[in-house]
């Protein structure tokens, strides 16, 4: 029983060293309330319409991310967006609202500004 159970155990381990999870750091600058991560989905809770933020990640990844004033209120129609560091080039608007970004695995936090063109 034993032997049974180290097995397992080893054999969990080296599952789990064969892929690093994915990391996203998500780092409040300037009026960010909060920032939830989601299977490719990136919410940033923004009270003012006007928000600064870093972004990094261990692995190469495509980010959709939604620009929200409250739960209950996203942005109406995001004036820009501009993208200090890696990434800049890669920003796709998708709607008033959301914007995808590419981010490159361990490179230095890009930091992104958001504005709402009907912000408070």
């Amino acid at each position: 029983m034993k032997r049974l159970m180290l097995a397992v155990i080893a054999g969990a381990a080296l599952l789990v060293g064969c892929g690093e999870e994915l990391q996203i750091t998500a780092q409040p600058v300037k009026n960010v309330e909060d920032v939830k991560y989601q299977d490719g989905n990136l919410d940033v809770y923004c009270l003012t319409g006007i928000c600064q933020f870093e972004l990094s990640s261990n692995q190469d990844v495509d980010l959709n991310v939604t620009m929200h004033y409250s739960e209950s209120r996203s942005f109406e129609k995001i004036e820009g967006v501009s993208v200090t560091g890696h990434g800049g080039s890669s920003v796709q608007m998708q709607g008033g609202k959301s914007f995808q970004l590419s981010l490159e695995a361990n490179t230095p936090p890009s930091t992104i500004q958001v504005v709402d063109y009907y912000r408070n």
